[in-house]
């Protein structure tokens, strides 16, 4: 374990210090402390576990959130008149488009590529997207600058200037409009549609079953999380040399064989060779014929039905 706590301050939530004032059963104030007991840092970089994957998964997700915003309005018809409504009957003039739509793509796109080309080694800013870019387009610049960054990212993450500096551009919440979109502001306000399923076996940190494991897009690595309030574990496919892929891995289905149409009912079998199903019957009592779990072989019953004809004749 790390002997360095997490540089972003967080708490382990109900660990106080002996010393701390604001906690306990005879604290009476309106501003209690919910934990002053620092976190560690994941080893080889200064922020915290959850810190970290936080900001890879918000990295990770770069792309598909500026695509998803490209999808759901054409930049091109972008309009400083943000959510107000324009009536007309002119079929040529569209509608508007929410522009902090707009501005959320360009920001998140130009943060990661200033990032990137810092990450690269060039003294250039970032640049934003070029006017009319569609999603495929604007999905592919983002994932390029996010990768390089991904690469780096333990490097980052022990450098203290550096790391405070990226979490502040990636994965900050703001309330309200911000003057500047990070990818978590977007991914609030527009969340991706995702198909979420539980997993069948516990979380290794609580041991409940309460993890929700994401498929990865794009190729991007499936993702696990405890859903559970006291819990904050959480794992991607490749962490530990993907071990938590085949912890997690989705059981096979179980293998439904289709049926033989070769295998007869009883009723079925007896319309075959034209007897009655008291025949039929009759041909199992006498050996002749020998049924699985209900069915009758369909070559066997033809069989029985012919020799029988030949002692009939």
């Amino acid at each position: 374990m790390s002997d360095r706590y997490c540089i972003r301050g967080c708490k382990i939530r109900d660990e106080h210090f002996a010393t701390c004032a604001r906690s306990g059963e005879a604290y009476k104030g309106d501003d209690p402390c919910s934990g002053c007991a620092r976190v560690y840092a994941r080893d080889g970089v200064l922020i915290c576990e959850r810190c970290y994957r936080t900001l890879r998964r918000h990295l990770e997700d770069a792309a598909d959130v500026v695509g998803h915003l490209r999808s759901i309005a054409d930049p091109t018809k972008a309009t400083v008149f943000d959510r107000i409504r324009v009536q007309s009957s002119s079929i040529e003039i569209p509608a508007p488009v929410a522009a902090d739509l707009i501005d959320a793509s360009n920001d998140i796109t130009t943060t990661l590529n200033m990032w990137a080309n810092h990450v690269a080694g060039e003294d250039r800013p970032g640049a934003g997207l070029a006017a009319g870019a569609m999603a495929d387009a604007a999905h592919d610049v983002v994932r390029m600058a996010a990768d390089v960054i991904l690469d780096e990212l333990d490097d980052l993450a022990n450098d203290s200037h550096q790391i405070e500096a990226l979490c502040e551009g990636v994965m900050v919440v703001h309330h309200g409009a911000p003057d500047v979109w990070t990818v978590a502001d977007a991914a609030v306000r527009w969340p991706l549609e995702d198909a979420p399923r539980w997993a069948q076996v516990p979380c290794p940190e609580c041991d409940l079953m309460a993890v929700r494991i994401q498929p990865g897009r794009n190729g991007r690595p499936s993702r696990y999380r405890c859903t559970t309030a006291d819990c904050e574990w959480e794992a991607n496919s490749k962490d530990d040399g993907g071990l938590w892929a085949s912890v997690f891995a989705e059981p096979a289905p179980v293998e439904v064989r289709p049926h033989d149409p070769r295998w007869m009912t009883l009723a079925d079998a007896a319309r075959l060779v034209e007897r009655t199903t008291g025949t039929v019957r009759g041909w199992v009592t006498q050996k002749l014929l020998t049924p699985q779990m209900g069915r009758y072989w369909k070559d066997d019953v033809l069989a029985v039905a012919t020799h029988k004809r030949g002692e009939a004749a």
